[in-house]
């Protein structure tokens, strides 16, 4: 199977149906491109380790599209330490009318993320080199997303500490993790106020935990959404 590939294609539409996903031929097409110059982009730069046509499918596009599940449709979306686009882009390409913002410390990978951008045609989604630590100094930020989303990016204690300032006041936070996420939850340093609350960065947290399978290689997944707790 070759990316960009009619059997690709069909491929990756076959298993967002199976988890009740809907992608059309332009969709699809965009995220062939997508997936074809991320693997050409990778001989030169260290973009992912999934080379594989059918995991890429499966475990960066169609992966990167679960969230979009709990995704308010013009939600304003931060992707932090997001890498090779991960999952910002094909966020976006499913829907279209978010507004996106992907933030990595990288460079090169921000020049990767800029020219995918521009040859998809993308619009209102934009690359930043930054430090996540350093968004904070930047007015743009903080406290004005609605979704502040990162895939394997640091530990949960970590990327919620961070976070946690950039969403907006009803705004929530989505850690994508594998399946040893609730020994994270169960070692957070954080202070317990309850049961499922925790006070992090003076800001009291509630969890919400959704464990899923891929359907193909049947990889366990998390998604741990987080949101300010109001008493």
């Amino acid at each position: 199977m070759d990316i960009n590939a009619t059997n690709w294609n069909f491929f990756l539409k076959t298993i967002a149906d199976s988890i009740s996903l809907t992608l059309d031929s332009n969709m699809i097409d965009q995220m062939a491109i997508y997936a074809s110059e991320l693997i050409a982009w990778n001989k030169k730069i260290n973009l992912t380790a999934i080379t594989d046509p059918a995991e890429v499918a499966e475990k960066h596009m169609l992966d990167a599209l679960i969230p979009s599940k709990f995704i308010p449709t013009n939600a304003a979306v931060i992707d932090v330490g997001t890498g090779g686009g991960f999952p910002g882009i094909p966020l976006k390409i499913l829907m279209p009318s978010l507004s996106v913002n992907l933030v990595d410390s990288s460079r090169k990978k921000i020049n990767f993320l800029k020219y995918v951008i521009r040859i998809l045609n993308l619009k209102n989604i934009f690359a930043h080199q930054y430090r996540v630590e350093d968004l904070l100094n930047h007015p743009e930020f903080a406290g004005q997303f609605d979704v502040v989303i990162s895939r394997a990016f640091t530990s949960l204690e970590r990327f919620l500490g961070l976070a946690v300032s950039l969403i907006t006041h009803d705004g929530f936070i989505v850690a994508m993790k594998g399946k040893g996420v609730q020994k994270e939850i169960d070692e957070l340093k954080a202070k317990k106020i309850r049961e499922n609350v925790y006070k992090i960065n003076g800001h009291p947290l509630t969890f919400q935990v959704e464990k899923y399978r891929l359907p193909i290689s049947g990889d366990e997944r998390s998604l741990v959404m987080a949101r300010k707790y109001f008493a």
